[in-house]
């Protein structure tokens, strides 16, 4: 079986074209410095480079490569934003996100690429500054136009592709040592099956490559133009248009690499309508499904339903790049690639009507928000969940364009305010009061709009614990919904005075708050609203001791499962959990959290797998099992969030813990206690959940927790060394891997054997495979 590599890196739509030095050299950079900057022209192969440098390298980042593409990022305030969410760093607290991150770094051998910094060139090299500084393992590779320009960053330009000399060309199987000629083959092949290199054709190829000088996205586009004419003509064009071009520049300036010329020629060649469409699917940021494309490319000059046949044209062309995101149709997705996209921009921007496409983006995208909206509390929560994430980067583009449109700033608003539970059930609270705050200051008119807007960054505020500005939203809020006489707008004001109310500790009033907030959303037909009401007021009640609380509860799971709605039951299970606890109804309590966790661990919601662990832990000491009890407290010790991480009950949560663990000490004494609770603290993320469900993770006999210690006392890199060993390399072949020196590989195996008690590497092998460690 092969290694199953953490991290998160794209597979490849087309074959890589060997760059052997250039890989080489890169990596030796990567073995001396923990930053390497990958520079050069844009469609030199900077991405593709890095890629295949980032898979080559893995075995030796146990934690991880991961890449962040951030050619859809054109704002350096959500740099960090990005960054965590792709990561999928839980952030939900009112800090910097870029600390948040330093802490997640921290501990880590990881590998982290930054793809098309350009445009983001000083937010980047702030941002690695402080994760270099905060994490001393911490790799990283960058693609930009630009070096960075900051201590210790090694640049390395990446050159073009190796061409021949038109006056001196080898045979036609000597062509093949030119990596421009290799490229050019395959992607002419992929175009045209059966095409190859021979004697009748190897000038006109080798003449291509050296004219386009060596650039991969040049001859990429140029050989995908074979699929609609043949090779000579194909050079008579490009000569024609490159003559054109000579005419035009003065002979004096010097050359420059640049792809712009065959682009350009390019887009010369396409049809009218298909020229319209490249240049509005330029205003897409990032990529867009079809649905999309049509909405927004279509116009008077070009029908709505003719843009699909438009954009499998391109495609066919090189000039759209099609990739599969998710399953079946709906994970199809089409993207520009930066070049093409600037180029596509270049001529949109000198168009009389501009602003056309922009507005139906902003349209299409309000409308997609609206639909979500409406349909949030479904069977299809998490297939929105999802759609809306591959979107963020349109979001983005369409709320900005809403900011600076003069007199739409009530659509931002209304964006922002409709995707709070989109937010909310996705953790990403910074991003949501990013946006809030800036369409809250852009239109101050006295509308419901606004209402809900403020009501919305109350709420996220809240959760991120800065009640302080909850508060001052709330009181304009709860005054403009009562001014404007909007049910649902006071019910959503009621929920944010209700949870920050909670926050202050006063949980009666905090119960009454629900209350009234759970009438007018179901006054006004809201299943997410009274869903959140009803969890608000089922916990609360339940902190209080109240009875109603278990009714409360199951009357949200029960809204939950008659609408399936997957993002929340897991939730909806906890507070029934929770609530039947305080009701002291163990056993179906154990049911209802461990019911929750199974939900919880496909995905990664650290925090509610770590609230979940605690009350299994809770519970467990009610049912004088205080050996348990100890672990999951261990298991539960939220080393896999950031230290600062609140939610609005905390304190209370605070307290249980102390109760649990004083009982599970009086019982087990300190030792016991301490062994037991490190045990739990040991288990990875999966192992914890499996614990919680019940499965033996953490309870084995001694003597297995003995070589277990021993095992958890190896170094992330003797980690991987053993891990090494067991595919059977030599220290010779696993320092190459690794990139470190044969010595030190030496030194490591030595290590290993020492800690685990053995005396060969048969018997590290052994191990590894009869346990599956690692």
């Amino acid at each position: 079986m092969p290694p199953q590599w953490k991290g998160r890196l794209p597979g490849s739509a087309t074959n890589f074209v060997s760059r052997r030095r250039e890989l080489a050299a890169a990596r030796k950079l990567l073995s001396t410095s923990r930053l390497v900057t990958m520079t050069g022209v844009s469609g030199i192969g900077k991405s593709r480079l890095a890629l295949r440098l980032a898979m080559d390298v893995r075995p030796a980042f146990p934690d991880g490569v991961w890449l962040v593409e951030l050619a859809g990022c054109d704002n350096a305030d959500l740099l960090a934003e990005t960054v965590a969410v792709d990561l999928d760093v839980d952030h939900r607290c009112a800090s910097p996100v870029v600390q948040t991150l330093s802490a997640f770094f921290a501990d880590k051998m990881l590998l982290l690429v930054l793809d098309h910094c350009d445009g983001l060139t000083d937010a980047c090299a702030a941002l690695i500054r402080a994760l270099l500084a905060a994490a001393p393992r911490l790799r990283v590779i960058v693609t930009s136009r630009n070096a960075l320009r900051l201590d210790g960053e090694r640049v390395f330009p990446v050159p073009p592709l190796t061409v021949p000399h038109l006056d001196r060309l080898p045979p036609a199987t000597g062509l093949n040592h030119y990596g421009a000629v290799r490229l050019f083959a395959a992607r002419a092949a992929a175009a045209r099956p059966g095409f190859v290199v021979d004697e009748s054709n190897w000038a006109d190829v080798a003449w291509i490559c050296r004219r386009v000088d060596g650039i991969p996205l040049a001859i990429e586009l140029a050989a995908a133009q074979l699929r609609a004419m043949p090779l000579r003509r194909l050079v008579d064009l490009l000569d024609a248009h490159f003559r054109e071009r000579t005419k035009a520049v003065d002979l004096a300036t010097p050359h420059r690499l640049r792809p712009q010329p065959v682009i350009d020629w390019h887009f010369n060649l396409c049809l009218t309508a298909e020229r319209q469409v490249w240049k509005r699917l330029s205003v897409f940021t990032g990529s867009c499904d079809l649905a999309a494309a049509e909405a927004v490319c279509g116009g008077e000059d070009v029908r709505a339903d003719e843009v699909s046949g438009i954009v499998t044209s391109l495609l066919g062309k090189g000039i759209v790049h099609r990739r599969q995101d998710g399953t079946a149709d709906e994970g199809v997705r089409y993207q520009l690639l930066a070049p093409i996209r600037q180029h596509g921009l270049e001529h949109w921007s000198r168009s009389t009507r501009r602003t056309d496409a922009r507005v139906r983006h902003r349209d299409h995208y309000l409308s997609l928000v609206t639909l979500a909206g409406a349909d949030w509390f479904s069977s299809r929560q998490v297939l929105w969940g999802e759609r809306l994430r591959k979107e963020r980067d349109n979001l983005r583009t369409a709320i900005a364009f809403c900011l600076t449109e003069r007199g739409k700033s009530p659509l931002a608003l209304r964006i922002t305010s409709t995707l709070l539970h989109f937010w909310l059930a996705t953790g990403e609270l910074h991003e949501g009061r990013y946006w809030l705050d800036r369409a809250v200051a852009a239109d101050l008119s006295p509308t419901v709009e606004r209402a809900d807007a403020l009501s919305a960054r109350a709420i996220l505020t809240t959760l991120m614990g800065d009640v302080a500005q909850a508060r001052s939203s709330l009181v304009e809020a709860e005054e403009l919904a009562r001014r404007l006489n909007n049910r649902r707008s006071q019910a959503y004001t009621r929920l944010g005075l209700s949870m920050a109310t909670a926050h202050r500790g006063d949980l009666a009033g905090a119960v009454v708050l629900a209350e009234q907030a759970l009438a007018g959303f179901r006054d006004t037909d809201d299943l997410a609203g009274a869903h959140a009401a009803l969890s608000q007021l089922a916990i609360d009640a339940a902190l209080l001791g109240d009875s109603t609380a278990v009714g409360r509860a199951e009357e949200g799971l029960a809204l939950c499962m008659t609408r399936q709605a997957g993002h929340a039951m897991p939730h909806a299970l906890w507070v029934a959990a929770f609530a039947t606890w305080r009701c002291d109804e163990l056993r179906r309590a154990t049911a209802l959290a461990q019911s929750a966790l199974r939900l919880l661990r496909p995905g990664n919601d650290r925090l509610a797998v770590t609230l979940t662990l605690k009350l299994l832990a809770w519970i467990a000491i009610g049912q004088n099992q205080h050996t348990k009890a100890a672990r999951l407290l261990g298991a539960s010790s939220s080393r896999w969030l950031p230290a600062e991480l609140t939610v609005v009950e905390s304190q209370h949560y605070a307290a249980f813990d102390h109760q649990c663990e004083n009982s599970s000490r009086q019982s087990l004494g300190d030792h016991q206690f301490a062994v037991a609770y490190h045990q739990g603290a040991q288990l990875g993320l999966d192992q914890a959940i499996g614990y919680g469900l019940g499965m033996p993770a953490a309870d084995r006999p001694h003597t297995q927790w003995t070589r277990q210690q021993g095992t958890r006392s190896l170094t992330p890199r003797e980690q991987q060394v053993a891990e090494l060993i067991a595919q059977g390399m030599r220290n010779k072949d696993i320092a190459a891997t690794l990139l470190i020196a044969r010595r030190t590989a030496e030194t490591h195996v030595e290590s290993i054997l020492t800690k685990l008690g053995f005396t060969t590497r048969a018997d590290i092998t052994a191990w590894i495979t009869d346990t599956g460690q690692f």
